[in-house]
């Protein structure tokens, strides 16, 4: 996770460096999720895909920092990069859980939690290390580790269930919460890291600890906020965007905003997790809201970069407000069978 973090964060800043329009700026996220819209076979194979990607990415950073390149070459490039990027992790992301939940007992809370503790390393290390030292190639080293992994276990867990169930579908199915989920998500960051950029007169260490504010706040969830109903976290983090984004809001109160907006957000995913429990293994279940997520979260960020090219950005990002609102009176209203968060 925190290979491909750094990779998320040098695209998106490779991208508000050299294009201001919030379109083009909203379609890595596009291009991020494009790949979940195919009916993929999951295999560990992925990883070659991942590890050429972070290769090729560091190349266009060399590119730039020498501009040997023009701009719509660079956005193109990036683009495709974050593209291939994806399609590896998709791919791979359901026989490396299986590997993880095979090798140890363990809970989809304290894997979330390792998860986004690999994610928040990596957005710091993106953060710090792109704009300081942009030839020194962090996502490449750090993806070395699953790699590896991949070649150690040529074939996936041989756990009986994943095999006759879910490890042989080429793709997961697609759940509407969960497009619900992603369509929030996409909005929210679509235009972010412009939105630090241009808006905030940020730089790419400030998106990295607004980021790295959410991931903390995903990382504890548990103690950031009490136990809430899921219609209660949507609410909650329609408040708290709203107030992110008003152009009065500083920055460094932005990135105490994004602490509880993370726990809120992932104590969704966690209740949505619980809500797939009919599916089965806890890896295909994850596999399923993230693939729903990618695939909404790629048509919200294209809208958003729409609405952004013709009203502004600050305009837009106070309507995810709205979004999140809209998601809560949709939960409440045809809520979702409940089951006890056990998140196993």
């Amino acid at each position: 996770m925190a290979s491909i973090n750094v990779v998320v964060i040098t695209s998106a800043w490779l991208l508000a460096e050299t294009s201001s329009s919030p379109l083009i700026n909203s379609l890595l996220i596009g291009a991020q999720n494009l790949p979940a819209f195919l009916p993929l076979k999951r295999s560990l194979k992925g990883m070659n895909a991942f590890f050429l990607a972070t290769i090729l990415l560091e190349l266009i950073v060399v590119f730039l920092y020498f501009d040997l390149l023009p701009n719509w070459l660079v956005i193109v490039s990036t683009l495709g990069v974050a593209q291939l990027a994806s399609y590896g992790s998709l791919i791979c992301l359901l026989p490396i859980t299986g590997i993880v939940l095979k090798e140890a007992a363990i809970t989809n809370k304290s894997l979330q939690k390792t998860s986004d503790a690999g994610s928040l390393m990596g957005t710091i290390i993106g953060g710090i290390v792109y704009p300081l030292f942009k030839l020194f190639p962090p996502a490449v080293l750090l993806a070395l580790a699953p790699f590896w992994l991949s070649k150690y276990y040529p074939q996936a867990p041989t756990n009986q269930s994943l095999e006759n169930t879910n490890a042989t579908q080429s793709a997961p199915p697609i759940d509407h919460w969960c497009l619900l989920q992603g369509l929030c998500i996409g909005a929210l960051f679509g235009l972010l890291p412009l939105w630090v950029i241009s808006i905030k007169r940020g730089s790419a260490l400030d998106f990295s600890i607004v980021f790295g504010a959410f991931m903390l706040g995903r990382i504890f969830t548990n103690k950031a906020l009490p136990k809430l109903s899921g219609v209660t976290h949507y609410f909650l983090c329609a408040v708290l965007i709203f107030i992110a984004f008003l152009p009065q809001t500083p920055l460094w109160v932005d990135v105490f905003i994004f602490i509880p907006l993370g726990a809120s957000i992932t104590s969704i995913e966690f209740e949505l997790i619980d809500h797939l429990k009919q599916h089965g293994e806890l890896s295909f279940r994850r596999d399923i809201l993230f693939r729903s997520l990618a695939i909404a979260s790629a048509i919200s960020s294209l809208i958003m970069g729409g609405i952004g090219q013709a009203i502004g950005v600050t305009s837009a990002m106070l309507l995810v407000s709205l979004l999140f609102s809209f998601a809560a009176l949709v939960t409440w209203r045809w809520r979702r069978p409940t089951i006890s968060l056990s998140t196993n």
